[in-house]
Order: structure tokens, then C-alpha cells, then sequence
């Protein structure tokens, strides 16, 4: 894998250290907002194998108006 792409090397300077640290406070901040925790904001990333699943199950158990009608 690494012969085959690009490797970007960033080095851990004072300044992208504290870049981190305050996108990670803010973060937390913003998880800890009653604003978000009143709305329920789900901030997990997508599974995109249920999705695909969910999908295929849908097509198949579900005919398209179009056909019915026909």
C-alpha cells in the first residue's frame, strides 16, 4: 500500500499541536451543547453496509407504483 501511494508527512509542530487540541475541545463542547443533546443530533459516521443492505431489501420486498398500476 505505501509503494503504491503518496505518503504526506506532517510533522507534529507547535502550531498543528495546537490546532488539535482546540478542534478537539471544540468538539467536545459542541457534543456537550444542551442545544445539540436537545435536538439529538446523531454524529456517528454513516454504515454504509446497512444502508446498502437496507436498500436491496427494500427493492426487492416493494414493487414501484408504475408496475403495479400496469
Amino acid at each position: 500500500v505505501i509503494g503504491k501511494s503518496d505518503v504526506v508527512v506532517v510533522p507534529d509542530s507547535e502550531d498543528t499541536l495546537m490546532l488539535a487540541e482546540e478542534s478537539r475541545s471544540k468538539m467536545i463542547e459542541k457534543s456537550n451543547d444542551p442545544q445539540i443533546i436537545e435536538k439529538k443530533v446523531i454524529t456517528k459516521p454513516i454504515n454504509y453496509a446497512i444502508l446498502n443492505q437496507l436498500s436491496t431489501d427494500f427493492n426487492t420486498r416493494f414493487v414501484p407504483q408504475t408496475e403495479s398500476s400496469a
